[in-house]
């Protein structure tokens, strides 16, 4: 009953709007992004296969278009630090794509109704925080994809099961016509199996840098993400290695002292160089040292 009443929502394909509505739905795919990779593929595709990224705080889709526009290949939306929520990240994902970059989400904790919720919004992949265990990113892995079944004990088993996992086996075409850019992201990204969702384990812990080795080895990790901040190098050193091993990807945020093009070269393919709320901070304390030559950013001459 509720996809009849759906299905009698959409507008006629023929009579006196038909037209308007060929109009509109033709002004809306013309500002689709025209490339439909997704991001997991396009990291996937060679050894040079590289995205910049940054960091959404601020939870402004104007703000969010306007990093993309910018020539970002990635949005994190950052739900780990930043007031954002769910319903919010909808306008961010859709803005991001818009302009034609890739959005993915960095969650806050490992939360069952968090990472279920944030998957059926149209995100590209996660990123979870603070992971120091196998056992955390095991966990991360079920809960993407497969809530209710456990797959450890069987390799072959675990293969088949990320091939055919129910997510990205959804159909969300029956969507209508005011949403029908969400429901057909959300779908066009849950009917690819294999290259659909980017999964990524954050290590920013010498805790989780020690047991690199073990959580890069997670069937169904695509991605080992490194957050310096309170790494040493050494422990840095060990998380790329353990990540090489693996035959796991590589991203981070960018570690102190080094350019963009050093941890590309490096071997990382996804480098958060920036944020929104940094470069916006940067751009506002620009204008007023030009304005004001002379006088601090405080105001103070």
């Amino acid at each position: 009953a509720a996809e009849n009443l759906v299905l009698e929502a959409k507008p006629p394909a023929s009579g006196p709007k038909a037209e308007l509505v060929k109009w509109v739905a033709s002004g809306r795919q013309a500002r689709l992004a025209p490339d439909t990779e997704t991001l997991v593929a396009k990291l996937r595709k060679g050894k040079h296969a590289r995205a910049l990224g940054a960091l959404a705080r601020l939870d402004s889709a104007p703000a969010m278009e306007l990093i993309a526009k910018s020539g970002f290949d990635v949005v994190v939306v950052d739900h780990a630090r930043g007031p954002g929520d769910l319903l919010g990240a909808v306008g961010l994902i859709h803005a991001a794509s818009l302009a034609g970059a890739h959005a993915i989400l960095r969650v806050p904790a490992l939360s069952h109704a968090h990472l279920r919720r944030a998957l059926q919004i149209g995100v590209e992949g996660v990123i979870l925080p603070h992971v120091e265990s196998a056992d955390e990113a095991y966990e991360l892995v079920k809960l993407c994809l497969y809530p209710s079944q456990s797959y450890r004990d069987d390799s072959h088993a675990a293969e088949a099961r990320l091939r055919n996992q129910p997510f990205r086996r959804m159909d969300f075409s029956f969507a209508p016509p005011l949403v029908e850019f969400y429901g057909q992201r959300v779908a066009e990204f849950t009917r690819r199996q294999g290259e659909a969702l980017l999964v990524a384990a954050q290590i920013d812990s010498p805790l989780g840098a020690e047991n690199a080795r073990a959580i890069a080895k997670v069937t169904g990790i695509d991605m080992i993400f490194v957050d310096a901040l309170r790494l040493s190098g050494l422990d840095v050193e060990r998380v790329e290695e353990a990540a090489r091993s693996a035959g796991k990807m590589l991203g981070g945020l960018l570690v102190p002292g080094c350019s963009a093009e050093d941890m590309f070269r490096a071997g990382y393919k996804l480098v958060c160089a920036a944020s929104d709320q940094h470069l916006l901070s940067m751009a506002a304390r620009t204008c007023v040292r030009t304005l004001r030559p002379g006088g601090g950013a405080d105001g103070s001459r």
